[in-house]
């Protein structure tokens, strides 16, 4: 059950990642075509 918990959660924090990668990169897009 633990090495479940432990797959699931890692599995959690890399979609998080890869999220918080996409709106960084929407974001710093939008920067530069405003320039």
């Amino acid at each position: 059950a633990l090495v479940i918990l432990l797959a699931a959660l890692s599995v959690f924090m890399c979609g998080i990642n890869i999220f918080g990668g996409f709106l960084v990169t929407r974001r710093m897009l939008a920067m530069f075509q405003k320039s």
